[in-house]
């Protein structure tokens, strides 16, 4: 960056938009907005006029004398404005790039840059740098000079964002404005000695430093504020997977080789469709005026469907019809009425649910269902479920919640947390998604707790792995080396419970084995009910170090034609954890 003349952050002419006002508001316009205008909005205009010959566009800035309180503002405001157009180049850069990994799954090229293509932090600094170098240089600045300054500049940011982001709350509130200051004085140096030779004057640089400070605290709240409200999610800490290194499984023999390029090519097929097909929920105010025609543009089911329209296994068994959510909240309340209310001693109560693609206009819609069921629980695994959906939910029910990232789909993993039981931590196994390149697997996510009732403390985690699409022959394979790798990575002493959809037939498939080698057990081994809409038992818990377990039972609500698989295609797998039992 650097001063206002020389930043490519803030460029300043005489221009005059609009009337200047009087006293006070003349001054805040000039030093205040006009600076932010500059650098935010208008500086992303003015990027793209440079190459389509349209005129440039500058408001005002108020002259200051170098160090002064008016310039230090005008820094200030400069920095908040510019965040803007660099998160915006780090959203498209991200976009780009898993797009490309995408396309790369299931080759050679693909398994080679996967761990780069999926960095969030090479997105940002591509996009960074993208946008440093799109800018009109002044004076001694260089495209390449500038591009090199954003990218060093916001890699100083990552890494001290990296390191403070464990830090009590006072903590960070001095780390990020420092780290801010480093990395834009670190912008302002990069860039003069790549461009000219010469480091930037001590003006250019604390001028710069001051605008990548504004910047540095921006960014990092617009991103919680996108990512969760932190009082109500809970964030990673401190408890890490254990390494994987020397976890050796053979997937595929070369002859099998077609296979996980074929696997790869569904799962890409599958990602695309469904971003292209994404469901909108109305409101519940807004169902009952809807046309059958405005359902199908909504992405649901409807009654004038085509036969081959209902058998096209690809597109409509993805479909979900779009029942009332009165009934449904109605049909739950009377399935779940026998179930105790979650209390504040006594048993726990654990719940499983693949909520399908829930979001956070799905949690809205069928608030009243949630209701009927998140309360009978004191922790619930939850799977297909996106940030925005489980953040209603909780919100709507008094709970906590705690998420892993989400795969392109929106497809995250995560739990519903009675207050009863404090969080000590959270990890999450990015490994059992890291499977041959395949494309939008599913990171394992664990929490670790204790009840506060009686000072017991154990973990849990819960998984959804791969498919079957492909065929549950094809796709095992996969499965076994997830399992493999979450058995690696989880420490011998191990207490607790592992649970969710496993994307396989429960008590009649190996592909557990590595996590019943490591100690866990298959709660209700001889049960069959089905958890799927398509049938067999693909939900279920395991558990390991901890005694008193009811058995399982399976609420499949799908199963009644007055709620259907519009409210998910799994059912609600409950036990009970007992003190007296163990």
């Amino acid at each position: 960056m650097g001063n206002s003349e020389r930043a490519g952050l803030l460029t300043v002419n005489d221009a005059l938009i609009g009337e200047a006002k009087p006293g006070l508001s003349t001054w805040f316009a000039e030093n205040v907005i006009d600076p932010a205008m500059n650098a935010g909005p208008l500086g992303i205009y003015n990027t793209a006029a440079q190459f389509v010959d349209l005129p440039e566009l500058h408001l005002k800035v108020a002259e200051t004398k170098s160090f002064s309180f008016d310039w230090f503002v005008q820094g200030v405001s400069s920095g908040v404005g510019s965040a803007l157009p660099f998160m915006l180049c780090a959203a498209g850069s991200g976009a780009v790039m898993r797009s490309t990994n995408l396309a790369l799954a299931g080759t050679k090229a693909g398994a080679f840059l996967n761990p780069l293509l999926k960095s969030e932090i090479a997105a940002s600094v591509a996009g960074a740098g993208l946008y440093g170098g799109l800018q009109k240089p002044h004076e001694e600045q260089t495209r390449l000079g500038n591009a090199l300054g954003a990218s060093a500049g916001f890699m100083v940011f990552h890494y001290g964002n990296s390191l403070a982001r464990g830090l009590p709350f006072g903590g960070k509130a001095l780390a990020y404005p420092l780290t801010g200051l480093a990395g834009g004085a670190t912008m302002a140096e990069v860039s003069s000695l790549a461009s000219s030779g010469k480091l930037a004057s001590g003006e250019q640089a604390m001028q710069s430093a001051v605008q990548g400070m504004a910047m540095n605290i921006v960014m990092p709240i617009v991103q919680e504020r996108i990512i969760g409200k932190p009082a109500q999610r809970i964030q990673d800490c401190e408890t890490p997977p254990r390494p994987i290194e020397k976890v050796e499984v053979k997937l595929f023999e070369p002859s099998g080789a077609r296979n996980i390029t074929d696997i790869a090519r569904l799962s890409r097929a599958y990602s695309e469709w469904m971003q292209e097909n994404k469901a909108q929920y109305p409101t519940a105010e807004e169902f009952a005026k809807l046309a059958p025609e405005q359902i199908a543009q909504r992405g649901f089911l409807h009654p004038q469907l085509s036969d081959a329209e209902l058998f096209d296994l690809f597109e409509a068994s993805k479909r979900r019809p779009l029942p009332n959510p009165d009934v449904v909240a109605s049909e739950v309340g009377k399935a779940v009425a026998d179930m105790p209310m979650a209390a504040s001693s006594g048993d726990l109560i654990f719940g499983e649910w693949n909520m399908e693609f829930l979001s956070g206009d799905k949690a809205k819609f069928f608030k009243d269902t949630y209701k009927q069921v998140v309360p009978r629980h004191h922790l619930m695994f939850v799977e297909e479920a996106d940030a925005a959906g489980l953040e209603q939910i909780a919100k709507d029910n008094g709970y906590n919640y705690a998420i892993s990232r989400a795969n392109s789909r929106g497809q995250a993993v995560g739990f519903l947390v009675n207050p009863r039981l404090k969080v000590l931590g959270t990890a999450t196994y990015e490994s059992v998604a890291e499977v041959q390149n395949i494309p939008d697997l599913r990171p394992a996510f664990r929490i670790n707790l204790q009840d506060t009732a009686s000072g017991e403390e154990m973990s849990a985690v819960v998984v959804h792995l791969k498919s079957m699409r492909g065929g549950p022959a094809a796709t095992a394979a996969v499965r076994f080396q997830q399992t493999t790798r979450l058995a690696a990575a989880l420490e011998p002493e191990f207490k607790g419970i592992i649970a969710g959809d496993w994307n396989t037939f429960l008590g009649k498939t190996s592909e557990l084995e590595p996590l019943y080698k490591a100690g866990f057990k298959l709660l209700s081994p001889q049960d069959n009910t089905s958890t799927q809409v398509m049938g067999g038992r693909l939900d279920g818990y395991l558990y390991k170090g901890i005694s008193g377990l009811s058995e399982q039972e399976v609420r499949s609500f799908f199963r009644n034609p007055k709620i259907t698989r519009g409210l998910s295609d799994h059912g609600l797998l409950t036990t009970t954890l007992s003190p007296e039992k163990k």
